[in-house]
């Protein structure tokens, strides 16, 4: 229920008001502020240059009482927020007028709008906390980020995703203003203690291995990166209030050291991890063997991507958001010919034994058992992809190429993983070294090719 109080609905102080009469009782009178100003919406015009999107964009009217602006595909709203306890109350309070004239009553314009969410009371309201900003919660700006800055990029997904595990429910509740870098940095160094996740139910997380505390480390880092970038961008675009100061630039990631060697496979280890693996299993390895996808790259993989008269594949790399067509070899197109003829096209190339299509975690017991049956150390399924990028590389001697092949978006880290599989760049300088005219006796001849001057003692 709205309750509605003397105040009016927005104005300059002093002003009457174009929707309210001069004789009206709820003309402003002088203790009333000057109404809050947002450019982006106070004018339908402004307005229709938002981009549509699920959060609203938000606008402080008091402390503790926020009007937003709520704009879908289909149809827009006037929304007043306002906290409840340890969070946060929401209502739809009107329609904005960007399809016609305001009425006050339905239909508001901004200034209405403003004044119906200064009206509007909600119960068991507490005041605003001691660090209240502009009412921005972390949240609110990772939003922002996700839909606006990263739209159409492929790490909005991954971005989304890790968002809603690692920030959402947490830290990401809290107002920017309330937010220091001690908290940061707390939030932080937590996430390397819990167990990382599938399908919402935690994995198994020994802290006394230091290969999964690295791995949780660099997960760590890469969420206070995506922090880090969201609040930069928000600072950008002036969303921050100001004066903030920058405390996320305080929070140092974790020191990894050096990233470990990927495993790389040798031929007679091909040949064992192949015979000992179930043949769903070896469809699956093959498969990263002969295009060097990633294995949710393979497991997304439908039928239709497959074109047999080119004999390539094309692989939506999840990493860059691009499609990499790849070239097969003979023995992979005759794979691809085997998995994909008369198939639906929609449906999922890879499939386990009993029919259906594989889960991301379904790989790993009949890896980790094809390993043991093996007898290989190291190996894991990205083994392959790494094992196809080091035959491609001695094939080729070309790390642009391969760097294409796997998705890196920068070379630097394809010669730092694969370089040493090339034949020594040095070795081959020197090759072309003149000779020197030694022989097996005491004296030396004259240098090949040097004039007699060039060779006289100076």
């Amino acid at each position: 229920m709205y309750i509605y109080s003397p105040l009016v609905y927005g104005g300059v102080q002093g002003r009457s008001h174009p929707f309210i009469p001069q004789n009206s009782p709820k003309r402003m009178d002088a203790s009333v502020a000057r109404m809050p100003r947002e450019h982006r919406l106070e004018t339908r015009e402004a307005r229709a240059r938002l981009k549509a999107r699920t959060e609203p964009y938000w606008r402080q009217i008091v402390p503790g009482t926020f009007l937003g602006y709520r704009k879908g595909r289909r149809a827009t709203a006037w929304i007043v927020r306002q906290r409840q306890g340890a969070g946060y109350g929401e209502r739809r309070i009107g329609t904005p007028d960007d399809a016609g004239e305001p009425d006050g009553d339905v239909v508001l314009s901004y200034a209405q709008a403003v004044g119906r969410a200064q009206s509007v009371q909600v119960d068991d309201r507490h005041p605003a906390p001691r660090h209240y900003g502009d009412g921005l919660t972390l949240n609110q700006i990772m939003v922002d980020y996700i839909d606006e800055h990263l739209a159409g990029k492929g790490s909005q997904a991954i971005t989304r995703q890790q968002h809603a595990r690692h920030i959402q429910g947490g830290i990401g509740a809290r107002l920017v203003t309330a937010i220091d870098a001690k908290a940061l940095q707390k939030w932080h160094r937590a996430m390397i203690t819990k167990a990382p996740t599938a399908r919402g139910k935690a994995q198994p997380f020994d802290p006394a291995d230091l290969d999964q505390v690295r791995s949780r480390k660099a997960t760590a880092n890469r969420v206070l990166s995506m922090v880090k970038a969201a609040l930069n961008r928000a600072w950008k675009d002036n969303q921050l209030p100001a004066g903030l100061p920058a405390y996320w630039m305080k929070v140092d990631a974790f020191p990894l050291g050096d990233e470990p060697e990927p495993r790389m496979l040798e031929q007679d280890e091909i040949t064992r991890l192949l015979d000992a693996a179930a043949p769903d299993l070896r469809q699956l390895l093959l498969g990263a063997l002969m295009t060097g996808a990633r294995r949710g790259e393979l497991l997304d993989l439908r039928c239709r991507a497959y074109d047999p008269d080119t004999a390539t594949v094309r692989i939506f790399q999840s990493k860059t958001g691009k499609v990499l067509t790849q070239p097969l070899t003979p023995e992979g197109v005759a794979l691809f010919d085997t998995l994909t003829t008369g198939r639906d096209p929609q449906a999922n190339i890879f499939l386990r034994d009993d029919g259906r299509p594989w889960g991301k975690d379904d790989v790993n017991k009949p890896m980790a058992a094809a390993v043991e049956a093996a007898k290989l150390e190291g190996v894991s399924f990205k083994t392959a992809r790494a094992t196809y990028g080091k035959l491609l590389l001695v094939a080729t001697r070309d790390l642009e190429l391969v760097a294409k092949a796997l998705g890196h978006s920068d070379s630097r880290i394809t010669r730092k993983h694969y370089a040493r599989y090339l034949p020594s760049e040095l070795a081959r300088g020197v090759a072309k070294l003149p000779r020197l005219g030694v022989d097996t006796g005491t004296k030396v001849a004259r240098l090949r090719g040097a004039s007699a001057t060039g060779n006289r003692a100076k």
